[in-house]
């Protein structure tokens, strides 16, 4: 039975760097290393209370230059489009993001209830901005979740710091 997402995997050029960006641009927090299988290092990082590993691309494995992104996707890839995180402040996150070199791939579009936009981070990661304008019958459910996210966060960030001391 599948109980949670535990983590995304992320093989970045430079582990570092990317590392950086997440904090800097996200509010990320970089919890520290674990051995990886390949014989290098996993680097933990909580982002809004999801866990990113980063880690150097394996041996054998070669960086390539990312392919041109399209809205929401790159436009030639495997799989994942992109992943998404929410804000309370979508113009106020992609002007701080933009500010920081960042690229969006377009101004913010509203389908219904949710607002979004995508921006591009390092190694070709594909973000989607997310901000929710719900009908007052959900929005009054939106402390309560915020609430259980929350208790979620601090948990797993307590579990994560354990694991990557």
């Amino acid at each position: 039975m599948i109980t949670s997402v535990d983590h995304i995997h992320i093989h970045a050029a430079d582990p570092s760097a990317t590392i950086r960006f997440y904090e800097s641009c996200f509010g990320a927090e970089h919890l520290g290393s674990i051995p990886s299988g390949e014989g290098g290092q996993n680097q933990g990082v909580l982002l809004g209370g999801q866990l990113l590993v980063i880690s150097a691309f394996p041996s054998g494995m070669t960086p390539m230059e990312p392919p041109e992104a399209g809205e929401g996707a790159l436009r030639s890839g495997f799989g994942v489009a992109h992943f998404g995180v929410q804000t309370t402040d979508l113009d106020g996150a992609l002007a701080r993001l933009r500010e920081a070199g960042v690229h969006a791939h377009a101004e913010p579009r509203r389908t219904g209830s949710i607002r979004y936009a995508y921006v591009t981070a390092p190694d070709g990661v594909v973000i989607e901005l997310v901000e929710l304008h719900l009908p007052a019958h959900l929005a009054r459910l939106v402390p309560l979740l915020n609430g259980v996210n929350r208790a979620i966060h601090l948990t797993r960030r307590a579990l994560a710091k354990q694991l990557f001391k």
